[in-house]
């Protein structure tokens, strides 16, 4: 009855804390002192409980430094002009007819290159949907086709943090868990192109996007030289070599072209890695962000949720849950329980990181291996987390582009991949 009660105040601050606007990791660091609270009533010492608290933080700690790492690629990408070559090289692609379609390309590309469903919705996913507005397409369905692109790459880039922590967690090889997952991609993609094509066709629109392609090429220098990160980042990627190395080398391949192609000085660098991009003209505002600032609030969720990993694993508080996946297990595909947990874990969690840790918790000793486990993690609750109306995992993109909660309707990709894992885990009956 305890577990009950401590899960429901959990959930009910969780609610709360988004229905008045409250960052989530307040609501978060009140959650870990009432499961703190619940193992000190279960007889654990004060140290005890710590001592729980760290064992679930100490694994993570490296995936901390990444998280900040990227916050300082995303910003510096910005600032060098990776990210506004990106735009201003694609955008023009995007025909009236096509247009929904390239827009869920345009952000599946930004989102593989920086690894963030965030970052690809307030600079290509706002851009979009900015043009959308003006060519008279819905924008609950460009909303949906950026959404849908932006968690492309928040599944499958090989700098995707999402990515790095379900590795993390579950004790796989990052690159490995990234070729699986191409392998379980490509009917999902090609039923949500032909979806976004069949759409855009019925479309009447006009318009284009020359003003926002004006602004950019008159605020950076977008000469070809400015892809060189990316480029520098797949290929080492290719190579297999340590994935914070990779990310390391995007940042230090972006230094020089801000300083010597953007005209930056040494300071502005720094407070750029630091702070973010801070865009230089009101048309490019869509490019702010980035910095190691933009990645403290995930840094804080990801130590306090893997804190309560460590008390969840030691204490019976999942107890009763886990009795009853391991039920569910035994008459669907492990497959099919993991979607139900992620479902269930995205629900009540309100942000993709909290999901991650407690789907894995929960769903980690069905009948799979490591790597099986792995993959149906990134292909239910990663993605199911961004479809929830009141988490942050898909809220704050639509937010930030401009587009309405119920483009999320329309996120083609982000129901296609979980319902084609459901299909053929039951034809091959997997687990079963």
């Amino acid at each position: 009855m305890t577990e009950l009660v401590t899960l429901g105040a959990f959930v009910a601050v969780l609610v709360g804390s988004v229905a008045a606007g409250v960052p989530t990791v307040y609501a978060l660091l009140v959650g870990l002192a009432l499961f703190c609270g619940y193992a000190w009533r279960s007889g654990y010492a004060p140290g005890e409980v710590l001592a729980m608290c760290w064992h679930g933080i100490r694994p993570i700690r490296r995936i901390l430094g990444m998280l900040l790492t990227v916050g300082v690629l995303t910003g510096l990408w910005r600032a060098a002009g990776v990210i506004p070559a990106i735009v201003a090289y694609a955008v023009p692609l995007a025909t009236p007819s096509l247009f929904v379609l390239m827009t869920f390309l345009l952000c599946c590309l930004v989102s593989v290159i920086t690894g963030t469903s965030f970052g690809t919705a307030a600079t290509m996913g706002s851009i979009c949907v900015s043009i959308a507005s003006g060519m008279g397409v819905p924008l609950e369905l460009a909303g949906g086709a950026a959404l849908a692109g932006a968690f492309f790459g928040d599944r499958w880039s090989p700098i995707s943090t999402s990515a790095l922590l379900v590795a993390d967690v579950t004790g796989t090889d990052f690159y490995g868990n990234l070729r699986r997952m191409a392998r379980t991609v490509a009917v999902p993609l090609a039923v949500s192109c032909v979806a976004y094509l069949v759409a855009g066709a019925l479309l009447p629109a006009s318009g284009g996007s020359a003003a926002f392609v004006g602004e950019l090429r008159t605020a950076f220098d977008l000469s070809p030289a400015v892809l060189l990160p990316p480029v520098a980042v797949f290929a080492l990627a290719a190579l297999r070599v340590d994935i914070l190395l990779v990310i390391v080398a995007g940042v230090l391949t972006s230094v020089p072209l801000c300083l010597f192609l953007q005209g930056m000085g040494v300071a502005e660098v720094m407070r750029t890695a630091l702070l973010g991009f801070s865009a230089p003209t009101p048309g490019t505002a869509a490019l702010a962000g980035g910095g190691v600032v933009s990645m403290l609030s995930a840094a804080c969720i990801v130590c306090v949720t893997s804190a309560y990993a460590g008390i969840f694993e030691e204490t019976d508080l999942l107890s009763g849950v886990e009795g009853v996946v391991s039920a569910l297990a035994s008459r669907v595909t492990p497959y099919a329980a993991t979607l139900g947990v992620s479902v269930l874990a995205s629900v009540v969690s309100c942000n993709q990181t909290l999901a991650i840790m407690m789907a894995h918790q929960l769903s980690r000793d069905l009948p799979q291996t490591a790597e099986e486990h792995a993959l149906d993690l990134e292909d239910s609750v990663v993605l199911v987390a961004g479809l929830v109306p009141w988490s942050i995992a898909g809220g704050v993109p639509l937010a930030s582009m401009g587009a309405p909660t119920a483009s999320m309707a329309l996120a083609v990709f982000m129901y296609a991949l979980p319902i084609w894992r459901l299909v053929t885990s039951w034809r091959r009956g997997e687990g079963r």
